[in-house]
Order: structure tokens, then C-alpha cells, then sequence
């Protein structure tokens, strides 16, 4: 390669080297390395060697999205809610499944945090805090606002015909009574730790899936989104 291909090649490269630079150094230099080699096996067909640069793309996206892949994989390995919500919420700008996943994740992670937030609030507010049956069959785990008209209970709402709220699902029309008595602790831990380790397998499950198994490799070139068309994928 003659000395200007080779310096114009280099610059690049150590472009990408600074813009990922968060990355881990194994990760980034192979996967620089790999970028190399593509340069040089295009290089063999044509001498353009900025042309060659362009259809890459520019050094500073594809380190962002080199620097973001390896960030979703890490989080993927991860037992953390909040690292893999992180991750689920980058993933969620990608498209309908990212979007999905972290949907159904931040669902189940508000579960247990209703669950356990009630274990705390019943000593202090035993009357309010409860398993409650109300109108149309109405089966909510939460706080009641202690109104006998129109009130709300806020929590896990369950209904007949298959209707799950988060939140509440309005004022009753009638009243509330309370059916779990001293077992509302039992729930709460048992149903909290439920929704809690189900929804981390669930989010390490889909985030595994979608980004692969844990691995020290850096994440191939074809799996980073190139800035321009001449990537291969």
C-alpha cells in the first residue's frame, strides 16, 4: 500500500479508535482490525482509497454504533432491572420488538415494585392497603383511597374479560372490601419476588436473543449498522 493510501487508511482508523473509545480495548482493536481488512480487500479491487473510506462510512457513526452494540451486549449478561431496562430502551428506537420488550418489562417491573411498595405501606396505612374486591368482580392489589363513593384503588387491577391495569382502572361504583386479610404479606412477597426474577429471565432472555450470547468478542462488522451503503452486511 503506498505511503498516502496507508496514511489516509490509519487517520481513519485512529478516528474510530478515539470516537470508541469507551469500548473495551480487546473489543475495539478487533473490531478495528476487521474494519482493515475490509479496507484492504476492497483496496485489492479498486486503488480509490477515499472512495473505499466513504462506502464504509463516516468514523464517528460507525463508532457509535459499534460503542452501542457492545453496550447492549454487556447489558445483556446483566442481572441488573435498571441496566437491562436501559438496554431495552435503546433497543426500543430500533423498531416494534425493541419497543415491545421494554413495554412488557417496565410492566412487570412496576408489578413488583406494587408488590413490595404495599409490603412497606401496610403497616402504616392498614386499612387502606389491601387485596380489594370491588364491583364487576374487580380484584385489585394496592391502596384504596378510603372513599366510599366513587372510589379508586391504585395497584394491580384485575378484571373479568381480561382486563389488567397498572394503575387503576377508575372509580367503583360501589364499594371495596378487603379478602386477603394478614396473608396480603404472603402476596406480597411471594407475587413481588415473582414478578421481580421473572421479568429480569424475561428481559435477559429477549436481550440474549436479539444480541447474542455472552461472549468476549467484539460484535462483527455486518452486525453494526454502516453510515453508508458500501458496508457489507
Amino acid at each position: 500500500m503506498p505511503a498516502k493510501e496507508f496514511e489516509l487508511v490509519e487517520r481513519y482508523l485512529d478516528e474510530i479508535r478515539k470516537a470508541a473509545a469507551d469500548a473495551p480495548d480487546a473489543e475495539r482493536n478487533e473490531f478495528i482490525e476487521e474494519i482493515r481488512s475490509h479496507i484492504i480487500d476492497r483496496l485489492a479491487v479498486t486503488n480509490d482509497v477515499e472512495a473505499v473510506l466513504r462506502a464504509i462510512g463516516d468514523p464517528q457513526q460507525l463508532a457509535a454504533q459499534f460503542t452501542s452494540q457492545v453496550g447492549l451486549r454487556r447489558e445483556a449478561r446483566s442481572f441488573s432491572p435498571w441496566s437491562l431496562l436501559r438496554g431495552m430502551l435503546r433497543w426500543s428506537v430500533a423498531g416494534t420488538a425493541g419497543l415491545l420488550s421494554f413495554l412488557l418489562a417496565g410492566f412487570g417491573y412496576g408489578c413488583a415494585i406494587v408488590f413490595f411498595s404495599s409490603l412497606l405501606l401496610k403497616p402504616l396505612y392498614p386499612d387502606r392497603v389491601g387485596l380489594w374486591l370491588g364491583p364487576e368482580s374487580t380484584i385489585t392489589y394496592g391502596f384504596w383511597d378510603g372513599r366510599l363513593v366513587n372510589s379508586n384503588v391504585y395497584g394491580i387491577s384485575v378484571r373479568p374479560a381480561f382486563q389488567l391495569s397498572l394503575g387503576t382502572l377508575g372509580a367503583t361504583d360501589g364499594p371495596v372490601r378487603e379478602i386477603a386479610g394478614r396473608h396480603i404479606y404472603t402476596i406480597g412477597v411471594l407475587f413481588g419476588a415473582l414478578a421481580l426474577f421473572g421479568t429480569t429471565l424475561f428481559s435477559r432472555w429477549v436481550m440474549r436473543r436479539r444480541f447474542g450470547p455472552p461472549k468476549q468478542n467484539a460484535p462483527p462488522m455486518h452486525e453494526v449498522r454502516a453510515a453508508g451503503s458500501g458496508l457489507p452486511r
